[in-house]
Formats: C-alpha cells, structure tokens, sequence
C-alpha cells in the first residue's frame, strides 16, 4: 500500500505540475475554481456471517477555457468478511490517477494520461500505465460533455509474482450530464490492448450518478467493471463493485 500511496502523490504532483507550466493562449477573465470532492462509503453486515466494506476517494478537477483541463485523484477499497468464526479479506484494492488535456482547438485537445493500481484480490502488486495522446470533443456543452481521446501507452506490472512491461494503444472515451449544480451523471470506458499481441488488454469502465443534498454534500452511486484478459493463474477476468456512499464538496 505504501508503494501505492507514493504513486498517488507522484501522479498528482505530475499532473497539477504539468497544467500550471502551460503557457496561456489567452489570459482568461476569471480563472475557474478546483474542484475537490472526498468521497466516503460503507458496508456493514451482522448475523450469520458478518462483512466489512468501506470506500474512499479524493478528487481534484479544474478547468481554464483557453488552456486546457485535469482530473487527479486517488481510491482505496477494503472490505473483511467473517462466517463461522473465521476472518478474510475479501476487498483490497487502491488506484490513483491522473489526466491533463492541452486546448489545441475548441474541439479538440492533446494529453497525458497516468494510473497506478493495486490490487491484493487479483494478485496485481502494481499495474503502472502511462502515454500520451490526442483526442476531441463530440459534445461540450454546460449539461453535456462527451470526449474521445487516443495515443500509445506503456504498462509495467507485476501480477502473480511475475513482472512484465509492453506498449499497448490506449483509446477512451468518457461522458457527463449535469442535470443541475451538483447532481450529475457519468460514464467512461478504457481499452488497453498490447500492441504485440490484441489478445492480451485491459478493459476499465465506470459509470455512476450523483445527486446534491446541499451544495456541499451529495448521495451517489458508483458501478466500477475491470476487466483482465489474461489474468494470474486461477483468478477471474471481470472484477465488480458497486458503491454506495456520500460526497463532499471541499
């Protein structure tokens, strides 16, 4: 986990370092506040077994119409579960990551993506992926925006105690509808065959929605799907969650 922690800052520092070394095509009016948002969540369960699930998250974001934008954060997922006396980690997992997007045009953009993950289930010690690319928007809007991006990526992992490192193409897409300050809703999907062989990718998607109490706090939903299509011996290839919890709005 420290390991993982330590890729999280490191990816947060790069991201928020690259967009303020951008150079301003225009100086804009009124310069855009970050958004930070901490996300909290919690399972509980007693009786004839007894289960432990808790979630949290940290998110920045910001946006300066002439130069460009970016998305950080970092996630930890742990749950236990107890039957018959006996305890187990049953959830285990962390990813940190970061995207920063260059304005080339009103439509159109490049950039430079980075993650890190962990996760003790699917017997990934780390899965490293980073590249650059470019990409355009199909919509932007107040209420609707919809982008898709592309360029080559490298993964470095160690899965099942083995290492390995390849160039893989990225392609990604990602979509968010603002129904109203606050309440929301957002999908996004990201393909990552190895160039040398097509049969080996990851596959990430996410979809979730999010509904304001109060301008600093909301209920949401999130459904998270990664996909392995050649994972370590003996485990599955889809790993599911579904999280429930509040956010709030920093």
């Amino acid at each position: 986990m420290n390991r993982i922690r330590l890729m999280g800052v490191v990816v947060l520092g790069l991201v928020v370092g690259s967009v303020r070394a951008q150079s301003p095509v225009a100086p804009p009016a009124s310069p855009a506040p970050l958004k930070t948002s901490l996300d909290l969540g919690a399972t509980l369960t007693d009786g004839n077994s007894e289960s432990r699930k808790a979630n949290g998250s940290l998110t920045l974001e910001g946006e300066r119409a002439p130069l460009g934008s970016f998305l950080a954060g970092a996630q930890v997922n742990y749950g236990e579960s107890k039957v018959n006396g006996e305890t187990e980690t049953d959830l285990d997992n962390a990813k940190a990551f970061g995207n920063a997007k260059k304005t080339l045009s009103a439509m159109t953009f490049a950039y430079g993506d980075i993650s890190a993950l962990y996760d003790n289930m699917a017997e990934i010690d780390y899965r490293v992926t980073a590249g650059p690319g470019a990409g355009f928007y199909l919509l932007k809007t107040p209420a609707h925006t919809l982008s898709m991006e592309a360029g080559p990526s490298y993964v470095w992992e160690r899965v099942s105690e083995g290492d390995d490192d390849y160039l893989a193409l990225r392609a990604a897409e990602r979509y968010e509808y603002v129904v109203a300050p606050g309440t929301r809703f957002w999908e996004s999907v990201e393909i990552l065959p190895e160039v040398s062989d097509f049969s080996n990718f990851l596959v990430t998607a996410e979809a979730g929605a999010e509904a304001a109490v109060n301008a600093h706090f909301s209920l949401r939903l999130v459904l998270q799907d990664k996909y392995d299509s050649q994972p370590g011996a003996g485990l599955d290839k889809n790993d599911l969650i579904l999280i429930g919890g509040v956010s709030l709005k920093l």
